[in-house]
């Protein structure tokens, strides 16, 4: 069964480890990871999952930098040997929960092209594309940029 807490800074080797292999293409660094950081909890939420051994398997970040702003989606990544189980919804909907929380009016979030798991997630979710950013996560790497109005 996975269960689901805030991330603690103690938690960041295992998080730029993971983000490595998860987002080969253009990984976070340490650097980056304790940048966004610096928001938590102020405007900043992170969480990850973990597998019955308490092993993070996955993790995810959404940042509202002020009450009547969009929250935007940082990252959400599951390693794949735990993909379709429901991880990448649950972490959605804590994401959306924390950010309506924190008074933000919609949620936006860039995903790559390739990445049709994730894409198909989003609009069972209600996110909607709004337009393309070629070369985001590289040469010849567009990202979808995708929204949905929070109630």
């Amino acid at each position: 069964m996975t269960t689901f807490r805030e991330a603690s800074v103690l938690d960041l080797p295992v998080l730029v480890s993971m983000e490595k292999t998860l987002f080969a293409d253009s990984p976070w660094s340490m650097g980056q990871f304790k940048e966004e950081f610096k928001g938590v909890p102020r405007t900043h939420f992170f969480i990850v999952a973990l597998d019955t051994e308490n092993q993070i398997i996955g993790y995810a970040a959404v940042m509202v930098p002020a009450p009547g702003i969009e929250a935007d989606v940082l990252t959400v990544g599951v390693l794949s040997e735990h993909r379709k189980a429901g991880i990448g919804k649950a972490f959605m909907e804590q994401l959306e929960r924390w950010a309506m929380d924190k008074e933000s009016n919609a949620m936006m979030l860039e995903v790559g092209t390739e990445n049709i798991a994730a894409i198909n997630l989003y609009k069972q979710l209600g996110y909607q594309q709004i337009s393309v950013r070629t070369n985001y996560y590289g040469a010849g790497l567009d990202a979808l940029v995708m929204r949905k109005e929070l109630q």
